[in-house]
C-alpha cells in the first residue's frame, strides 16, 4: 500500500487520519482542562466534534498540497517525508493549546518531531500505511457517534424537562428577559442621550415602567447575570473571572419551570454567558454556540490561527441580534406546548469591538476611521489614543446600540403579530455599561464608575398600564427575580433574596418604596486585566445609599461622590471635612452588606 508517484489517494487518506486524530487529541486535553482543572474553554458542547472536523480539514488542506509536491518532486517529497510533515503538523497544532509556549518554539519542536517521525517511518512505511487504513474508519465513525451524541443529549433533555414539567398556573403571563449586553443608559436616547440611538424604544416606553437610575451589580457578563438570576449579590456566589455559577442558589429558570413555564434562554454572548458558566441552568432549551462554518474552522488552534486577525474572526462568529430573535421566534412558533414561557435573550453587539453592520456602521461619525480603530486597539492601549479615534470607538458603539434597537423593534412588531404583546411581562436592560475614558478608564470590568454600572431597565407589564411610568429613584438589578416573580406569580412563594420593585408603580406600595435601598456592586481583580486600571489593586465595592456613592478599591483609597447631584463622578468628598458622617454611613453599610472575608477574596497586584 506504498505511495506510488502521481498517486494522490493515500497522502490525502494519510492527512484525513492526522487530521481527526489530532482532533481527537485536542479534544482530550480540551476535557482535561475542563473536568480537572476547571477552566472556561469558551467552546460550544459542539466543539467535541467540531474540533475534529475543523483540523481534518485543515490536514486536507495542507494534504492536497502535500500530493501536489509529491507527483511533482516525488525524490524530495518521499512518503515518508509527507507523513513526517504531517506528523509535525499535529504536534504543532497540540502545542499551540500550551498558552506559554511561545509559536516559535512550537514551531521548532514540531520540525524537530517531523524530521524523526520521517526517518522512523522509512523503513516501516507500509506497515503504518495499513495502520492508517484499518483505523481510519474507527476515527470517522467515532466522530458520527460523537456528533450524534451530543445532539442527541440536547434533544433528550428538553424532552425529559417537557415531561417532568407541571401544570402552569392558571392566567400565568409569558415573560421575556431581554439583555442588551454592554449597554450603558448615558449612550441611549430613551434616557436622554443626544444622539438618536434608540427611537423604537423610546416609541415603546410610554407604555413601560422606566427605571432611571437602575444598576447593575457587578460592571462585567458573569456575576451580573447571576445576580439576575438568582437575586444573590456576586461576593454570596462563585460566579467569577474563571469560575462559573454553581447549584448552591436555584436560578429564575429552575423556578419558573417548577410552576409550568417552558424556558428556553438565546444568547449571543457565547464567553460568559454559555452553557459552562453556569448561566444556562434551568432552561429547558438553549442556543448559545451557533453551528456554522465559521465556527467549525476557528474551534480549532489551526483554525484561530489562519484567521487573518483577531477582528476578522470576531466578526465571522458573531451572533447578532437579528440571529438572537431568529432562534426566538423558532423556538416560539416550533413550540407548540400549552402554558406560558420565559425566554431570556442576550444582545452582544455593543460589546467590543463594535462593528455595526450597513447602514448602522455610518450612522454616526465617520465610518472609514473604523480601520484605524481597529489597529489601534490591537497596538496600543485606550489611554494612549488620540481623541479622534475615541470618538471613532463612541461613533461605532453608538451605531451598534442603533442597530439592536432596531432590532428591538422587529422583535416587537413579530410578538404583537402573534398576538402575545398584552399578555407578556417584557423587560429590557443591561447587565453592565461601557467607559470611554469618562474617569480615566476604557471598556469594562475594570472599575466602578458609573458609566460602567448604571443600565437601562424598562418593563411594560402585561395587562393595563401602570400607575407610575418614570421611576428616579436609584434601583438594583439584584430586586429583578423577585420582582418577575411578584408579577407573574403574585402570592407564590419564591427563593429569591431582594424585593420587587413593584412597589414603585403600586399606589398601594408606593409609601412603602421611600425607605431607601442600600445598593452594591462588585468586582473582583484577575491577573488578565490590565494594570493600569483601578481594579489592578484587588477587589472593589461600592455602595448607594441616602444619596451618597461610595468606591472603595482593593488597596483601601475612598471615592466619595454626591450620587444626586454629580453623576459624571469628577468631584471626590472622601477627603472633605464635612463628609464624615456620610463617609462613616457609607462605610458602615458597606461593612453591614459585604463580609470582611469577600472584601478580601481576591489577591491584589503587588
Amino acid at each position: 500500500m506504498s505511495i506510488s508517484s502521481g498517486r494522490s489517494g493515500p497522502v490525502v487518506r494519510l492527512a484525513l487520519w492526522f487530521g481527526l486524530a489530532t482532533g481527537f487529541g485536542e479534544v482530550i486535553l480540551l476535557g482535561l482542562r475542563r473536568y480537572l482543572l476547571h477552566r472556561f474553554l469558551f467552546l460550544g458542547q459542539d466543539a467535541a466534534w467540531m474540533v475534529p472536523v475543523a483540523d481534518a480539514l485543515c490536514f486536507l488542506a495542507v494534504g492536497l498540497l502535500l500530493a501536489l509536491a509529491h507527483r511533482w518532486w516525488p525524490g524530495r517529497f518521499t512518503a515518508p517525508a509527507v507523513a513526517g510533515v504531517l506528523a509535525g503538523l499535529s504536534i504543532f497544532a497540540l502545542l499551540l493549546m500550551y498558552g506559554p509556549l511561545h509559536q516559535v518554539a512550537s514551531i521548532l519542536i514540531a520540525v524537530g518531531v517531523g524530521y524523526q517521525a520521517s526517518r522512523f517511518l522509512a523503513p516501516r512505511f507500509d506497515r503504518f500505511l495499513a495502520v492508517v487504513g484499518r483505523t481510519l474508519p474507527v476515527l470517522v465513525v467515532l466522530l458520527l457517534v460523537t456528533a450524534g451524541m451530543v445532539r442527541g443529549l440536547t434533544l433528550w433533555n428538553e424532552r425529559r424537562a417537557a415531561r417532568l414539567r407541571p401544570a402552569p398556573v392558571a392566567g400565568a403571563p409569558n415573560i421575556l428577559l431581554i439583555v442588551l449586553d454592554t449597554v450603558r443608559s448615558l449612550s441611549l436616547s430613551v434616557y436622554g442621550y443626544e444622539r438618536v440611538t434608540t427611537p423604537e424604544l423610546e416609541r415603546w416606553a410610554p407604555n413601560a415602567v422606566r427605571f432611571a437610575r437602575a444598576l447593575s451589580t457587578a460592571p462585567w457578563t458573569l456575576p451580573s447575570h447571576s445576580t439576575m438570576f438568582t437575586g444573590h449579590f456576586p461576593h454570596e456566589m462563585t460566579a467569577d473571572w474563571r469560575r462559573p455559577l454553581d447549584g448552591r442558589y436555584p436560578t429564575l429558570a429552575e423556578v419558573l419551570e417548577s410552576h409550568g413555564y417552558r424556558s428556553a434562554g438565546f444568547v449571543a454572548n457565547t464567553m460568559y454567558c454559555s452553557y459552562e458558566t453556569g448561566i444556562r441552568r434551568g432552561f429547558a432549551h438553549y442556543e448559545d454556540y451557533p453551528v456554522n462554518p465559521a465556527r467549525i474552522l476557528f474551534s480549532s488552534t489551526l483554525g484561530k490561527l489562519v484567521s487573518v486577525s483577531p477582528f476578522f474572526r470576531y466578526r465571522a462568529i458573531r451572533k447578532r441580534a437579528a440571529e438572537v430573535n431568529r432562534e426566538f421566534l423558532s423556538w416560539l412558533d416550533g413550540n407548540r406546548e400549552p402554558g406560558p414561557f420565559f425566554a431570556f435573550l442576550n444582545y452582544y453587539d455593543a460589546h467590543g469591538p463594535y462593528q455595526p453592520p450597513a447602514p448602522f456602521d455610518q450612522k454616526f461619525g465617520d465610518a472609514s476611521r473604523r480601520k484605524e480603530l481597529e489597529q489601534m486597539r490591537e497596538d496600543a492601549p485606550a489611554l494612549q489614543w488620540p481623541p479622534e479615534v475615541i470618538q471613532a470607538a463612541k461613533d461605532a458603539y453608538d451605531g451598534s446600540i442603533a442597530y439592536m434597537d432596531a432590532e428591538l423593534g422587529n422583535l416587537f412588531h413579530e410578538l404583537d403579530r402573534r398576538g402575545l404583546t398584552q399578555n407578556t411581562l417584557i423587560i429590557v436592560t443591561s447587565d453592565h455599561g461601557e467607559e470611554f475614558g469618562e474617569n480615566g478608564v476604557f471598556w469594562h470590568g475594570n472599575s466602578l464608575y458609573r458609566p460602567s454600572v448604571q443600565i437601562p431597565l424598562l418593563m411594560k407589564l402585561p395587562g393595563g398600564l401602570p400607575a407610575v411610568r418614570v421611576v428616579d429613584d436609584p434601583v438594583s438589578l439584584r430586586d429583578l427575580a423577585a420582582t418577575i416573580m411578584s408579577v407573574a406569580l403574585p402570592g407564590v412563594a419564591h427563593p429569591f433574596p431582594g424585593a420587587s420593585l413593584s412597589r414603585y408603580w403600586l399606589s398601594e406600595r408606593r409609601d412603602s418604596a421611600a425607605t431607601a435601598d442600600t445598593l452594591l456592586q462588585e468586582v473582583n481583580f484577575d491577573p488578565r486585566l490590565p494594570s493600569n486600571t483601578p481594579v489592578s489593586k484587588g477587589p472593589m465595592r461600592a455602595v448607594v445609599l441616602d444619596g451618597g456613592r461610595l468606591i472603595r478599591r482593593g488597596d483601601g483609597y475612598e471615592e466619595l461622590f454626591d450620587f444626586n447631584r454629580d453623576s459624571s463622578e469628577t468631584i471626590n468628598l472622601a477627603t472633605s471635612p464635612e463628609a464624615g458622617a456620610r463617609l462613616e454611613q457609607l462605610r458602615g453599610a458597606l461593612k453591614a452588606l459585604v463580609p470582611v472575608r469577600a472584601q478580601a477574596n481576591s489577591t491584589p497586584r503587588p
